[in-house]
Order: structure tokens, then sequence, then C-alpha cells
């Protein structure tokens, strides 16, 4: 077998390759770049048959095959081709030497087929490895470029336009970035799925996307989609338009993650939530809210402490009203009047005045994120 290889080889090399070309130009019309490997792949495949094969040209080929990338079916399909191709010229060479000749091929033609197997095998194999190595280096470019993005503006116009290339996003239009914590993994797949582009990166204990919408409509669909892979706590940014806002819409997005309470699940928006965003922006401004407006609600005991966060809390939602506050407590609207005599006394603050009612909530608010974030009292916990 290993001296038919090589006199195919010797003798037949070029018409061989012209043979596997025209096979492969009509089987695989989009891709012309496989032609050219073509006469590499028959001369690998009849070293290989004469025992003279190396696997570095092989592997090689496999690489260049992935760079380039060409499919891996497609890949085995032309490698399919050359060994047909090859078969036919070994019968051929054999029939020219004589009968014998021909029984000791088909004899061997088991060994034949093995060797030529082997061949796709290793190809493919080093496709696969180049293949992941091209993947992971992408990803990895990915991930680098998002994180620049989220944690600043683009440097220039250039940066912007290399940023949208490697991410697969347009430059300008309409996006937000998302924030989660980290659950399944990466939606990306399921956002492509649903017409979506997205790009995505693992921070600590966060997973950060950024999501491009085709139109700003598109936002309750993209919202619905990432309420099915995601799970945990999800907020979703304001609408932005270009690059230049990411890393502001990411740190809106941080801020409201960490006013949902503990166990919260779902999609918060930074747009639900302003005040709450708005109080966790400024820690130190909060603290200080909360012990200059609330007062000597702070020293009561936890219960009652907790009937007039919770009376406050309904008021506003009842837009100042004693009556509608009532009926969110289901209480009667004078118990709510007593409540609301007692909140005036410890605070010094009148609830019929727009102002203090605004401080008041906005205190409340603090008391309840950092209860979320310290346990069931907190840092406003009356002393014992």
């Amino acid at each position: 077998m290993s001296a038919l290889a090589v006199r195919l080889r010797t003798r037949r090399l070029r018409t061989l390759t012209a043979e596997v070309s025209q096979h492969v130009h009509a089987a695989l019309p989009d891709y012309p770049g496989v032609v050219p490997d073509c006469a590499v792949s028959v001369e690998q495949m009849l070293r290989q048959l004469a025992g003279e094969g190396e696997r570095t040209s092989l592997q090689e080929t496999g690489r260049r095959c992935a760079q380039e990338g060409l499919p891996v079916e497609w890949l085995l399909h032309s490698f399919r081709l050359c060994a047909r191709v090859i078969w036919q010229g070994l019968v051929g060479e054999a029939a020219r030497a004589g009968d014998d000749c021909v029984r000791r091929l088909l004899d061997e033609a088991v060994v034949v087929w093995d060797a030529l197997d082997r061949v796709s095998t290793l190809v493919t194999k080093a496709y696969r490895e180049e293949q992941s190595r091209l993947q992971r280096t992408t990803r990895r470019r990915r991930e680098l470029v998002l994180s620049a993005l989220l944690d600043r503006p683009p440097a220039s116009a250039s940066a912007g336009e290399e940023a949208g290339e490697v991410l697969g996003v347009p430059v300008r239009g309409p996006r937000v970035v998302v924030v989660s914590t980290v659950g399944s993994g990466s939606p990306e797949t399921a956002l492509r799925a649903a017409g979506f582009t997205s790009a995505w990166v693992t921070q600590g204990a966060r997973d950060v996307g950024l999501l491009s919408l085709s139109a700003a409509d598109d936002l309750p669909r993209a919202t619905e989609t990432l309420t099915t892979c995601l799970p945990g706590a999800v907020t979703v940014s304001p609408l932005i338009d270009g690059f230049d806002e990411v890393a502001t819409a990411h740190r809106l997005a941080l801020l409201t993650l960490r006013t949902l309470p503990t166990a919260f699940q779902g999609i918060a928006r930074v747009t639900d939530r302003l005040p709450h965003t708005l109080v966790a922006g400024v820690p130190d401004v909060a603290d200080v809210l909360v012990r200059h407006t609330l007062g000597g609600l702070l020293t009561v005991r936890a219960g009652e402490r907790e009937m007039y966060l919770s009376t406050l809390e309904a008021l506003v939602e009842a837009d100042g009203s004693f009556a509608g506050a009532a009926r969110k407590l289901y209480c009667h609207r004078n118990t709510v009047l007593k409540r609301a005599h007692r909140i005036e006394a410890l605070t010094g603050r009148r609830l019929t005045s727009t102002r203090a009612l605004v401080e008041l909530y906005l205190a409340v608010l603090a008391v309840r994120m950092d209860s979320h974030r310290s346990g069931e009292n907190g840092r406003y916990a009356p002393r014992a």
C-alpha cells in the first residue's frame, strides 16, 4: 500500500489535486478559500498512507481552516472528497500493476481507510482546539471592551467605533445596561433568539450586560425576555443612546440593585425606583437625613416604630390623604390621624407640609434600605 501511495503522489499528485478541486468547487461554492488547501490535503493524505506523514502539517491545516472561519462540517466534507479521489487513484494504480496488487489493496482496504480517517480526525481535533482558542480570545476581548465602557466613556470617536465592532453593537442607538446577581450566566443566547444584540461580563458577584434595541419601544419585550432567563434580582438602567452614557447607566443600575430587599426576585427598572436610588447614591447625606428628620421616632421600641414608618409610607402612597392611607393600612381614618399626631410630636414636623412629608419619606426609604443590608433593624435600631 505504501508503495502505491508513493507512486500515486509521484505520478499523479497534480491530476488528483485538480480532480479534488473540481469536486470541492461544486460541493462548496460559498467557500472558494478551501480549494487552495486541496493540494495540501491530498499530499498530506498520500504521505500518511506512505508512512511519511507529519502530524504538525495536518494540525496546521486544521488550525488555518478554523482561523479562516470554515465550518467544520465543510472541512470534513472536503477531506471525504480527498479520500474518495485517493482511493480511486490507488485502485487505478493497483490495476495497472496487476491482479496481485489489486488483491493486496483490497485485503488492506480497511487499513487504507483507517489511515485516511486518522488524517481527518487529527485535522478536526486541531480545528476544534483552535476554534475554542479563538472563541476564548474573542470572548475575553469583548469582556475587556465592555468592562472599559462600564467604567468610563470611550476616549475618542475611533475608540467608540472599535468598541462597536468588537461588541457587535451600533455606536449610537437605544440601549440599556442590565445588572443582575449571578444566576444562570449570560442570557446572550436567549436574547439573540428573541432578536436582541447584547454583550455580557461577570464582575465579582454580578452579571452585567449591555443590551442593544432596534427601537425604544422594544424595551418591554426585552425586559420580558430577561425575566425568563435571569433569575434573582435584576436592574435595568434608563434608556441611553450611545457608548458615552454607558458608565453612568451602569452606576445607576448598580445603585438601584443596592436598594432592593435581599430576597427580591425579578426585574426592577431604575426609573421605577428613583427616590430609592437617590438616597442610596449619597449615604452620608442619607444618614444625616434619617437622624435629623426622624428624630425621636428612632428611639421608640421596634414594633411601634415599624407602625409609624408604615403609616408614613401609606400617607405618601395616598398623596397625603388620611382616608387613603387608612384604606391601605386596613384601619380607621381616626387611627391614622392619631398616629400622624404622634409622628409629628416625635419628629417635630407637620405632615400637612409637602416638604416635611417628602423628607420623612426619603428618611424612611433610607431606614428600609439600611435594614435590608444590615439586618432587621440596622444602624437605626433603638438602643436597649
